[in-house]
């Protein structure tokens, strides 16, 4: 096995498998990217299609550019590519992207609901309301560019009649963006569920979207 990108790799099967732990995902539903190498390149290391996360080994992660061409690994990338490739293109801040199937991220992806900033962590750690994208057909461009447009400068979203997509700064951030979205997407629930929601105050989530966007601008300049 040719080990250049073997660290991003790993981490990627690692990854794979916490989600699964966590029950995130089931089976080989969703995926993970990371960006590996230098920018002028635009390859990534992404989890294959169709392979189930408790089998999958470190050679199966499949490195390829943004046309889908293979690098290193013995299996096709997953078929949500365009996904991640359309977020990396758009946000040079993103170096790692998680796609889950998540019990109630899905839940109010396929009610169609934003999720409003309920507790400190949206605005702090996501930058501001979880919205809902515009319905794009599995695999297909037209997903990824309305998942981005929904996504604009925040850390995750909701696709809409599929699941949720997550970003970060790194695999760990990413992965710790997709625990709280499923966190907040419980708690949202159950609070339409009772009949009361209340969002934090406009001048709260102002002053802590400022905290990220100043995150956000020293991850852009790195």
């Amino acid at each position: 096995m040719a080990d250049r990108f073997l660290n991003e790799r790993r981490q990627v099967m690692e990854v794979a498998k916490e989600l699964e732990r966590l029950g995130l995902v089931a089976v080989s539903s969703g995926n993970i990217s990371v960006r590996v190498g230098d920018r002028k390149h635009n390859l990534m290391a992404i989890t294959p299609t169709s392979k189930p996360y408790a089998e999958l080994t470190v050679d199966e992660v499949a490195v390829v550019d943004y046309e889908g061409e293979p690098v290193e690994g013995d299996l096709p990338p997953s078929s949500e590519m365009y996904l991640h490739v359309a977020i990396y293109q758009a946000r040079p801040d993103v170096q790692a992207v998680i796609h889950t199937h998540s019990i109630y991220a899905s839940v109010c992806a396929v009610a169609g609901w934003d999720i409003p900033p309920l507790v400190d962590e949206v605005a702090v750690y996501l930058g501001g309301p979880i919205k809902a994208a515009q319905y794009g057909f599995p695999g297909t461009r037209d997903l990824a560019d309305k998942a981005v447009a929904a996504l604009e400068d925040r850390k995750a979203i909701l696709l809409r009649n599929h699941g949720m997509a997550a970003c970060g700064a790194s695999l760990t951030e990413a992965l710790a963006h997709c625990r709280l979205v499923e966190r907040v997407a419980q708690i949202y629930v159950h609070a339409r569920n009772l009949g009361a929601v209340n969002v934090l105050p406009a001048d709260v989530v102002e002053k802590e979207r400022t905290m990220y966007l100043m995150k956000l601008r020293a991850q852009q300049k790195g």
